[in-house]
């Protein structure tokens, strides 16, 4: 009975439609959609769009009704009768602007992939210009780097979608930034991007640039102290300064060397407030934290470039858009040496991590958290103190007493007891210590690779100890900000256990122009300068000083403008330096060293 009374039903609108002429109901709707009384449209369109006829009057008071459903808020009646319209008339000449009005009300909800999906089943150029707004729109509203990343991935020719990114990328703290991504982006589709440095969009040129040198000096009268100062390596900094100074003189660049001892008679903050540091165009240090603190807020209020020279502690450029690592920082090894584990250490995914301090953990840390997310297992993970680095030699070849195998054993009593039956007097021939054998702790094989998260020699000198006194194979990764004329670490170890070392400003010591700094070093100062692996030294300061009185020549006051607009820049000394998206030296290779050679690697 209900059947045939729907049924009746059905007809009677049919027939009731007929009667009153569709045209006229149609005629009517359309009048008050034209007059956006959409409310009014979708009561009179609505008995039209439940004929299943196909005619054009049917269709278009469907798409009328979806578009006065859009216009009264009601989103979901819309998409469902736009939806509805090509379920039933997939071959409809205006496809094309249904299509657009459900990608259009997809952006509305933020569902970007709906958006791209619909649009990308348009074939109408003239909708071109209308597809290219909604898209730049909806891409704008998007802030789901994931979702991004694989929306490009299925659309790869969107450079709308790889623009969005890049400046989500570029909007990051500079140690949550995927550089190997934003290289790529920039790369692939040519990207112009941000070039300015915060407020600041001129670079001044000067005839002569004012830089000061930031370090604990500590100048005192007295011989002794004077005795340590000449010993000192706050000294041989001075001292490559002072060379970097002369050189470039001799390329036509005017640098003002000012020091100050951040340790003397007058206070850092004293020397703010006087006002004598107002005329500075780039400032080299300090190296102390509480220093660092306070000329780095004044960098910051006065907008003049500081460069630190030792750290990699990425708090140091986090507030100060002014402030750069000369260095990478502890991020950027992390990130870069995670990328090469997980392409080169997939064959055994368990990892070991060491690092020397606080001022290492933060690279530990964040190494430890990336290669977890590609499945690795980190089963060691400690700090050592540089003056204990024996204890990563020890942790590497410690063993341990256990029982044989219970075969094992079993034949040596069984042969203990054959003796004794046969009469034999002294058939107790075993004692206690035969029944166990002494085992590495760290099983062999039961680590994939070692990454040590610091820079100091001596812990690296250990590591590699333990790694070549053991009888399997374990791959070893750290910086090479060890590696040195004068070092104590075998190039030949290194080879032979294949040791990958993350290029943190390294210099090739075979380089001319580091045989005509060590030639003009010796004729000034009449010694030989040496490299250290943490503090500071003369090819550093040297290096630094003639890379940046380059770029202060080259590009003015503000040389970090320029900078962002280069990619890899040879370096006096170092091969190469980039700070295009960073505060830091983001060129980092990856070397090996084979022979007496220390070769680039991928």
């Amino acid at each position: 009975m209900k059947r045939f009374i729907l049924f009746f039903g059905l007809m009677f609108i049919g027939s009731h439609l007929v009667s009153q002429n569709v045209s006229r109901i149609f005629d009517e709707g359309k009048a008050l959609f034209d007059d956006q009384q959409y409310a009014l449209a979708q009561s009179k369109l609505a008995p039209i769009t439940s004929l299943t006829e196909k005619s054009d009057k049917v269709r278009w008071a469907s798409f009328y009704y979806a578009v006065s459903a859009f216009y009264t808020d009601d989103i979901k009646n819309s998409k469902n009768m736009f939806l509805q319209i090509l379920n039933r008339y997939p071959d409809w000449e205006e496809r094309n602007e249904v299509y657009f009005w459900i990608a259009y009300i997809d952006g509305q909800n933020n569902d970007i992939q709906g958006v791209f999906d619909n649009l990308a089943r348009i074939d109408s150029p003239i909708l071109e210009e209308d597809i290219e707004n909604l898209k730049a729109d909806i891409c704008l509203k998007t802030d789901d780097l994931v979702l991004l990343k694989e929306l490009l991935n299925e659309y790869p020719e969107e450079d709308l979608i790889a623009s969005r990114m890049a400046d989500l990328i570029l909007a990051m703290s500079s140690e949550k930034r995927d550089m190997a991504l934003l290289r790529s982006l920039e790369e692939q589709y040519n990207l112009t991007l941000s070039t300015s440095l915060g407020e600041v969009i001129v670079s001044p040129k000067k005839s002569v640039y004012n830089v000061g040198l930031f370090l604990p000096f500590y100048f005192r009268t007295d011989s002794a102290s004077l005795v340590r100062i000449t010993r000192s390596w706050t000294t041989d900094m001075y001292n490559g300064a002072q060379l970097a100074v002369e050189k470039l003189k001799t390329e036509g660049i005017e640098v003002n060397l000012v020091t100050y001892d951040t340790r003397g008679k007058t206070s850092l903050p004293e020397l703010i407030r006087s006002g004598e540091l107002d005329g500075l165009d780039l400032m080299v240090g300090p190296v102390t934290q509480k220093s660092l603190k306070q000329l780095s807020d004044f960098s910051k209020e006065k907008k003049i470039t500081m460069v630190n020279p030792l750290s990699g502690n990425n708090e140091i450029i986090k507030e100060n858009p002014y402030a750069l690592l000369y260095f990478p920082s502890n991020e950027s090894i992390a990130r870069r040496a995670a990328n090469y584990a997980k392409k080169h250490f997939n064959k055994n995914k368990t990892a070991a991590i060491f690092y020397s301090g606080i001022a290492d953990k933060d690279r530990a840390d964040l190494y430890k958290e990336l290669i977890e997310q590609d499945s690795f297992e980190v089963v060691l993970f400690e700090g050592v103190r540089p003056d204990q680095s024996a204890l990563i030699r020890q942790t590497l070849l410690a063993e341990e007493e256990v029982d044989k195998e219970l075969d094992v054993i079993d034949r040596m009593k069984s042969k203990m007891d054959s003796l004794r039956r046969a009469g034999v007097r002294n058939w107790d021939i075993y004692d206690e210590r035969d029944f166990v054998e002494d085992v590495l702790v760290i099983a062999p094989d039961s680590i994939g690779h070692i990454f040590l998260a610091s820079d100091y020699s001596s812990l690296v000198t250990s590591a590699l100890s333990g790694l070549d006194a053991r009888p399997d194979t374990i791959q070893f990764m750290s910086t090479s900000r060890f590696l040195a004329a004068e070092q104590s670490i075998s190039y030949a170890q290194l080879d032979r256990l294949d040791a990958v070392l993350l290029g943190s400003n390294h210099i090739d010591f075979t380089a001319p122009e580091v045989a005509e700094f060590r030639d003009r070093y010796v004729d000034k100062f009449l010694a030989v300068p040496t490299k250290t692996d943490r503090f500071g030294d003369a090819y550093l300061s040297y290096d630094l000083l003639v890379n940046y009185g380059r770029l202060l020549n080259k590009y003015g006051q503000y040389f970090q403008i320029g900078l962002k607009s280069q990619s890899d820049i040879k370096g006096e000394l170092i091969k190469a330096f980039n700070y295009r998206f960073s505060q830091d030296n983001n060129f980092i290779p990856y070397l090996k060293v084979r022979g007496t050679k220390v070769e680039v690697r991928e």
